[in-house]
C-alpha cells in the first residue's frame, strides 16, 4: 500500500509506493533525499478470540515484494505527483492541521498564521499581560446600566447627598449677602465652601472605589460609609489637583482669554467661552487620572507630564468616555443654560442689591460707633448715610427648585459615568503604566536601648519635617505674597487694589495675609526641627 513521508526540508507530505520502502526519493519541491522507511505497516497483530483460554494472536502475512535493491518500481514514478494536497502542515513547527476548520490558517501549537505570515491574532491576545484593549468596546453602555441598577441605594444615596449639600450652600451663600458685618459673612462663607467641596469630594471617593471593585471584577457594592468632612478634604484635594494638573493645561486658552478681553477689547463672555475650551482636555485627562487615585501609589496622578502621554496613548477609548459623559451629562448641562438664560439677570441684580446694602449698613455702624465729643470731627447722621434697597428674593423661588429637582438622576448619570472610567481602567492596565504595589522596605527597629538604659527612638524623620516645612513655607509665602500683592498694585487687569475697596474686602486681604505668615513660621520651624534631628548623634551601640 502507499506510504506517506514527510520532506525534513520544506515539510511537503509525498505519497510513494510501497515497492520503494528502503529506498531514498527526491521531494519535488525542494530536490532533498527523502529516505523511505522500510517498516512493513501493513503486517500488524489481529486478535482472534479463542475458545477456551486468552486470545491468540496471529499476524497478518506480508504480501511478497521485489528485493529491495530492485529500481524498477521506481522507473516509471512520477514524483511531481507524490505531494499530498489534502495534507495540512504548519510551515513554522510542522503541526499537522487537517483537523482544522479550513478557514482556520492560524496554528493552534505555535500561533503563526500562514495567511499574514507571523502571529495570529488569537496567540497575540493569549501573550498579551492582561485583557484584551479592545474587549472594552463591546456591550460597554449595557453593562454599566445594569452596573447602576444593582446599586440603586448608593445612586439614591449619592442624589440625596448633592442636593442637601446644594440646598445647605444656597442657604449659606443667601445668608452671607443678607449680613453686613465681616465675622458672621467669614463663618458662613466658610460652611459655603465646607458645603459645597463635598459633592466634588464625595464624588471623587466613590469613583475610586466603582473602579476599585470594576478591577475585582465584582458587580455590586456591600456597603459605603459617609463621610461629610472627609468628603469635604477630598473636594478641596480636588482643587489642588485642579492647580497642579488642570491649570497647566487651561494656561494656553486661559491666556488667550485674558489677552482678548483685558487688550484686544473682546466683550467679557469671551473669557468664559476661552475657559469652558480649555476645561475639555481637562475633563479628557480625568479617567487617567482617577486610575492612579484608586492604586495603592496614587502619584503619578499628580504629575501632568505623565498624565498627557498616558491620555494620548489611550485617546481613543477616552473619547468613548467623553461621549457617554456628554450624552448623558446633556440634560443636566441644558438645564443648568436655561436657568442662566432666563433668570441670569435677576440673580445678579439680586446679588448686586444684597451688596450694595451690607455696604450702606457697614458704613454706618462705622459712623454710628466713631468717637464722638469736643474734639471729634463731625460726623455725619447714619440714617443720611446710603440707601437701604427693598429685595425682591422671589425669582430665586423657581431656579432653585429646579436645581434641586436634577439633583435626581445625578448619581445615576455618575455611578454610570463611573463604571465606565472602571472599565477603562481594567482594560488598558498595560497603557496607564499604574503601580499597583507600594515599595517593600525591610524593617529596621525604631526604638532601641542604649548601655545606659535609656530609650531612643532611632526613627529618622529628619526628612519628612525638612520636606513638609518646604512646602509649607512656599505655600504660606505665596499666600501672604499674594495679598500684599493684591494691597498695593493697582494694576491687576480688571480689578482694583485692595486699598480702594472697603473695609470687609480690606480685612478680608489682610486675614489671608496673616494665614500665609503664620504658614511661613510654621514651614521655617518644620525646616528647624528637621535640621536639628539630622545633625544630632546617633546613640552608641
Amino acid at each position: 500500500m502507499p506510504v506517506k513521508v514527510r520532506c525534513t526540508s520544506c515539510d511537503k507530505v509525498l505519497t510513494v509506493p510501497d515497492t520503494a520502502r528502503g529506498k531514498a526519493v527526491k521531494c519535488p519541491g525542494c530536490q532533498q533525499r527523502i529516505a523511505v522507511p522500510d517498516e512493513d505497516s501493513s503486517s500488524v497483530g489481529v486478535k482472534v478470540p479463542g475458545k477456551g483460554g486468552g486470545d491468540k494472536v496471529k499476524k497478518k502475512p506480508a504480501k511478497p515484494t521485489k528485493p529491495a535493491d530492485s529500481e524498477d518500481a521506481l522507473a516509471s514514478f512520477d514524483l511531481s505527483r507524490a505531494e499530498d494536497t489534502n495534507a495540512r502542515i504548519c510551515n513554522k513547527c510542522g503541526f499537522d492541521m487537517k483537523y482544522q476548520d479550513e478557514e482556520d490558517t492560524e496554528c493552534p501549537k505555535c500561533g503563526f498564521d500562514a495567511e499574514t505570515g507571523g502571529q495570529g491574532k488569537k496567540a497575540t491576545k493569549k501573550a498579551m499581560r492582561g485583557p484584551d484593549p479592545a474587549d472594552f468596546y463591546p456591550g460597554l453602555a449595557k453593562s454599566s446600566w445594569k452596573f447602576v441598577l444593582k446599586n440603586m441605594n448608593l445612586a439614591w444615596r449619592t442624589a440625596a447627598y448633592v442636593a442637601v449639600c446644594l440646598l445647605i450652600s444656597m442657604l449659606c451663600a443667601l445668608a452671607y449677602l443678607y449680613l453686613s458685618q465681616v465675622p458672621p459673612r467669614a463663618f458662613f462663607a466658610l460652611c459655603f465652601t465646607v458645603a459645597f467641596m463635598v459633592i466634588p469630594g464625595w464624588m471623587w471617593l466613590l469613583d475610586i472605589e466603582v473602579i476599585q471593585l470594576t478591577l475585582e471584577r465584582k458587580d455590586k457594592f456591600k456597603r459605603i460609609n459617609f463621610d461629610f468632612f472627609l468628603a469635604s478634604a477630598m473636594g478641596i484635594m480636588f482643587l489642588v489637583w485642579m492647580v497642579a494638573v488642570a491649570l497647566p493645561v487651561m494656561i494656553v486658552p486661559l491666556g488667550v482669554g485674558i489677552y482678548l478681553v483685558n487688550f484686544a477689547g473682546s466683550p467679557p463672555w469671551v473669557m468664559g467661552v476661552c475657559a469652558g475650551i480649555g476645561l475639555i482636555p481637562v475633563v479628557w485627562l480625568l479617567p487617567v487620572t482617577m486610575s492612579h487615585m484608586s492604586m495603592p501609589v496614587s502619584t503619578p496622578g499628580w504629575m501632568v507630564w505623565k498624565i498627557v502621554p498616558l491620555w494620548l496613548k489611550s485617546i481613543k477609548p477616552l473619547s468613548v468616555w467623553l461621549m457617554w459623559l456628554f450624552l448623558t451629562t446633556l440634560p443636566l448641562t441644558g438645564a443648568a443654560a436655561a436657568v442662566g438664560a432666563v433668570w441670569g439677570n435677576d440673580i445678579v441684580n439680586i446679588v448686586n442689591t444684597m451688596e450694595a446694602n451690607a455696604t450702606t449698613e457697614r458704613t454706618r455702624a462705622a459712623a454710628a460707633s466713631a468717637p464722638k465729643g469736643k474734639n471729634a470731627p463731625p460726623q455725619a447722621d447714619p440714617s443720611t448715610i446710603g440707601q437701604i434697597l427693598d429685595v425682591d428674593l422671589k425669582p430665586l423661588i423657581a431656579p432653585a427648585i429646579i436645581l434641586l429637582v436634577m439633583c435626581l438622576p445625578v448619581g445615576f448619570i455618575a455611578m454610570f459615568n463611573m463604571r465606565i472610567n472602571g472599565q477603562f481602567t481594567y482594560f488598558n492596565k498595560n497603557r496607564l503604566e499604574m503601580v499597583d504595589k507600594r515599595k517593600e522596605y525591610k524593617y529596621v527597629a525604631k526604638i532601641v536601648v542604649g548601655e545606659d538604659g535609656e530609650v531612643v527612638d532611632m526613627s529618622d524623620k529628619s526628612g519628612k519635617d525638612i520636606g513638609l516645612g518646604v512646602v509649607v513655607a512656599l505655600f504660606g509665602l505665596a499666600v501672604s505674597g499674594g495679598g500684599i500683592y493684591k494691597f498695593l498694585v493697582p494694576g491687576v487687569p480688571g480689578m482694583d487694589a485692595a486699598a480702594t475697596q472697603g473695609a470687609a474686602y480690606q480685612a478680608g486681604v489682610w486675614t489671608g495675609v496673616g494665614f500665609g505668615v503664620l504658614l511661613v513660621i510654621a514651614g521655617i520651624l518644620s525646616i528647624v526641627k528637621g535640621v536639628q534631628s539630622k545633625k544630632s548623634p546617633s546613640p552608641p551601640a
